[in-house]
């Protein structure tokens, strides 16, 4: 079985140093600068899975960054590719072993590209250290996901992280948009071991193999991340917040 689950998703936004979350709904904490790509972060942090949003100081070195052979599979290639319009632009899966993740994905026939060891400092000048991994499938033009293995543990990140959880929250679902939902879906299955929950005519909605967030793939004209869910504990009844291109919904606790 893969060694995978949801570690974060990018949602790309202009001006973000004055971007609030309509009625501050989701807390924000300060990230850091990504300083090869010409961008920076602030950062959603549900627990350890979370919404990173990012906005570009410097267009020259991400333009730059994107024309390399690790950049054309990154988020700045994405946004680029997007005419920088606003949104949810990529998703994340953490592993803890992705040396032991590239050699699977490369025995079920994909290209990867990677580990690449990247580097950011945080807002108390730490040097915050990760590797990552793009795959690449030439005849699936679908956005991949990418993969990332942190320095530290889970258990050291969780230490140092949990003061910012919002722990009232839980993301329990991302819905894709794809004009090859059944392509998706059947690739998904076979190159990251997911499980299907439920399908209809226009949706499949598949499991991770952490069996901790769904992903539900549906029919459209275009690929793109459109949702993202969270189970809320605080609300009897759904809210939807709609902002920078990108849709949030919150749907209370099953009982």
């Amino acid at each position: 079985m893969i060694d995978i689950e949801l570690d974060h998703i990018i949602h790309y936004i202009h001006g973000l140093k004055r971007f609030e979350f309509p009625g501050k709904y989701l807390e924000i904490q300060y990230g850091g600068q990504h300083e090869s790509l010409g961008t920076f972060n602030r950062l959603v942090q549900i627990d350890l899975s979370y919404i990173e949003l990012l906005d570009i100081y410097n267009q020259g070195k991400m333009k730059q960054q994107s024309k390399t052979q690790n950049g054309k599979y990154s988020f700045a290639k994405a946004i680029m590719e997007s005419d920088y319009k606003q949104g949810f632009k990529k998703l994340c899966f953490r592993t803890h072993d992705i040396v032991k993740l590239k050699k699977a994905f490369e025995a079920r026939g994909l290209e990867t590209v990677g580990p690449i060891t990247m580097t950011r400092e945080n807002k108390k000048g730490h040097s915050v250290q990760w590797q990552l991994l793009y795959v690449n499938n030439h005849h699936f033009d679908m956005m991949m996901p990418f993969f990332i293995q942190w320095q530290k543990t889970d258990e050291e990140r969780e230490a140092e992280l949990e003061e910012n959880f919002q722990t009232n929250f839980k993301i329990d679902m991302v819905t894709f948009l794809s004009h090859q939902r059944q392509t998706m879906v059947e690739n998904w299955k076979q190159w990251f071991d997911m499980e299907t929950v439920e399908t209809a005519d226009r949706y499949t909605i598949l499991h991770s193999p952490a069996k901790k967030v769904k992903f539900k793939i549906v029919e459209g004209k275009d690929d793109a991340i459109d949702t993202v869910q969270f189970v809320d504990q605080t609300i009897d009844s759904p809210v939807s917040i709609r902002t920078r291109g990108a849709n949030y919904q919150f749907v209370p606790p099953q009982e």
